[in-house]
C-alpha cells in the first residue's frame, strides 16, 4: 500500500508537524497512541518512520473520510488525562490526547483564514479515522483549545463532549501546589487574557500571582460555558474533585454519554485499577486523590493570600460582568453529586 493510500485507511500515519505548505507525519503502532500522554514532537525519536507531503495532497486522500470524533475539552489540570485514558479502555474509544495541529489553529481563533478553515477540516478528518469500524474517535484536546469547542461541535452535529474543570479554590489550589503548573500560567497569561477581554467586551485589570490564575479560570470556563450554552445536552460537565469522591458514577456517567455500553464491574475495575493511581501525564509517577488533597492542603498553607486575592477578584468580576457570574454558578453545579445516567446518542 502506498504511504498516501495508507493515510485514509488508518490512524498508522498520523500528522505530527506543520511544515508551511507540507505537513510531516509519523509512523505509530495502536500502542504507541495508547502510551502517549501527548501527541506532539515529544513523540520523534531515532528510526522513526516519517511522511513529508503536501498539505493538498493529504487533503484530497481523506477527502472522503467523515469528521466524527468525541471531545474531552477541559480548562487545564483538572484530570482531563486520566479521564481520556479511562475512556480509552474500553473497545469503542479510541482516544488521542492533544494533538499537536490543533494548537496552531486555535491561536488563530475565532477569525480563522480560509487556510486555517481548510487545514482544520483536513486535521478533523484524519485524527476521526480509527483501527476498528465500532470505535470512535475521542480527542482529549489541550486546554487553550477551549476556544474553539462551540464550533468544533457545530462541524458535526452527532459530536459528543465531555467538559472538565474544578471550582475556583481548587484549581487556585492546585496551580500553587506545582511550581511547573504556576511557570505553565504565566507563561500563558497575554494570551488568556485578550481572550477574555474579547469574550466579555471589557478590559481585564489582574495584579497578583492569585489573579493571574483566577483569570486564566475564568478564561477556559467561559469557553467551555459558550459551547454548553451552545450544544446543551451534547456537553457533560464533571467536575474533577468530584470524579475522585465517585470515580465510578462519574466515568459510568461519561461512558453513557458517549454512547459506549458498559456493566457496572467495568466500570468498577477500572476505577480501582492501577491507572488510577499514577500521574496520568507521567504514568511512572504515583498519584492519587490522597496525594491530590495533600498537595491542596499545603497550597493553601503556603499560598493562602493568593487564593484569597484570586476569590476576590473572580467575584469582583461576578459583579461586573453576567457571563463570569454564570460561570461560577456553572462550576458549582458541576461540583454537586453527578447524576447516575445521562442520555445517550
Amino acid at each position: 500500500m502506498s504511504a498516501i493510500l495508507d493515510i485514509a485507511a488508518s490512524p498508522a500515519l498520523y500528522p505530527i508537524q506543520d511544515h508551511g505548505a507540507d505537513v510531516r507525519s509519523i509512523r505509530l503502532e495502536e500502542g504507541d497512541y495508547v502510551r502517549a500522554s501527548f501527541l506532539d514532537e515529544r513523540l520523534s525519536g531515532p528510526g522513526m518512520v516519517e511522511d513529508q507531503r503536501p498539505w493538498t495532497e493529504v487533503a484530497e486522500a481523506v477527502a472522503g473520510l467523515p469528521r466524527r470524533a468525541d471531545f474531552v475539552f477541559h480548562i487545564g489540570h483538572v484530570g482531563s488525562t486520566l479521564m481520556a485514558r479511562l475512556l480509552g479502555e474500553h473497545p469503542r474509544v479510541f482516544s488521542l490526547r492533544e494533538p499537536a495541529l490543533l494548537r496552531p489553529l486555535a491561536a488563530v481563533w475565532p477569525t480563522p483564514s480560509l487556510e486555517a478553515e481548510a487545514r482544520l477540516d483536513t486535521l478533523m478528518r484524519l485524527f476521526s479515522r480509527t483501527w476498528r469500524p465500532e470505535q470512535t474517535a475521542l480527542i482529549k484536546a489541550t486546554s487553550f483549545i477551549s476556544e474553539m469547542a462551540e464550533d468544533l461541535l457545530v462541524r458535526d452535529p452527532e459530536a459528543r463532549a465531555i467538559a472538565m474543570g474544578v471550582t475556583p479554590p481548587s484549581y487556585l489550589r492546585g496551580i500553587l501546589g506545582g511550581p511547573g503548573s504556576r511557570e505553565e500560567i504565566a507563561f500563558m497569561v497575554p494570551q488568556r487574557l485578550a481572550r477574555l477581554e474579547r469574550r466579555l467586551a471589557a478590559a481585564v485589570v489582574i495584579r497578583s500571582e492569585g489573579e493571574q490564575i483566577a483569570m486564566s479560570w475564568l478564561c477556559e470556563t467561559l469557553a467551555l460555558h459558550a459551547a454548553a450554552e451552545r450544544h446543551g445536552p451534547r456537553v457533560l460537565w464533571i467536575d474533577f474533585d468530584r470524579f475522585l469522591s465517585d470515580s465510578a458514577t462519574s466515568l459510568g456517567a461519561a461512558f453513557t454519554h458517549l454512547g459506549a455500553e458498559t456493566q457496572a464491574d467495568f466500570v468498577d475495575g477500572l476505577v480501582r485499577g492501577p491507572l488510577m493511581r499514577r500521574y496520568s501525564k507521567g504514568p511512572e509517577h504515583a498519584y492519587d486523590a490522597d496525594l491530590r488533597r495533600q498537595v491542596q492542603a499545603q497550597a493553601e498553607q503556603e499560598h493562602g493570600v493568593e487564593v484569597r486575592a484570586g476569590m476576590d477578584w473572580l467575584q469582583r468580576m461576578a459583579h461586573a460582568h453576567p457571563l463570569a457570574l454564570a460561570a461560577l454558578r456553572r462550576a458549582a453545579a458541576a461540583a454537586r453529586p453527578v447524576a447516575a445516567t445521562v442520555p445517550a446518542r
